[in-house]
């Protein structure tokens, strides 16, 4: 009886078992070519690029690893993201895009070539990154020596104030 029972029982699980993964299987689907830019491809585009932009700012500048960044970074990170975007809809047909996209080192390289593009030519994440040759002016270095002191002699405080007896009352307003 006990036998007979499992027998059954283990022919329940076999049969639920089998309508289950019949009911649930994953069908390959055959992907159709793009003609446009889709809002999804854009904006999975737009993300991966977001990604990389913070990876390459931790990279450059190890400090910031496990910060957010605030909402002007985030902004100006996503400004730039747009630029690439914009630069590889022009430049990449989408049905090689849509090919070689998931090609990790030519993915990589685009993306990596066009954002170096946005930062040269646009000036994108200027907060982040300090164009090459630039001469700053704000910053110079002031080298002043003590012959040429930038103050006058005439100007400075005496270690002693000299008081009149008129004004050595002291005089306390409340």
């Amino acid at each position: 009886m006990k036998n007979k029972l499992q027998i059954l029982l283990w022919a329940v699980i076999l049969f639920v078992g089998i309508t289950l993964a019949w009911t649930l299987r994953l069908e390959a689907q055959v992907r159709k070519p793009l003609t446009e830019w889709t809002t999804q491809l854009v904006y999975d585009t737009t993300n991966a690029c977001y990604q990389g932009t913070v990876r390459w700012i931790v990279m450059t500048n190890p400090s910031l690893i496990g910060q957010a960044p605030n909402r002007a970074a985030a902004r100006e990170m996503l400004l730039h993201c747009f630029c690439v975007m914009d630069r590889i809809k022009k430049e990449i047909p989408i049905k090689e895009y849509q090919i070689k996209v998931f090609d990790e080192q030519w993915t990589g390289d685009t993306f990596m070539t066009k954002a170096l593009e946005c930062v040269k030519e646009d000036k994108t994440l200027p907060a982040f990154f300090a164009q090459q040759g630039v001469k700053m002016d704000d910053n110079e270095t002031k080298i002043v020596t003590p012959d040429e002191s930038i103050d006058s002699k005439e100007e400075l405080p005496s270690p002693k104030p000299k008081e009149s007896e008129e004004d050595s009352a002291t005089i306390f307003q409340g």
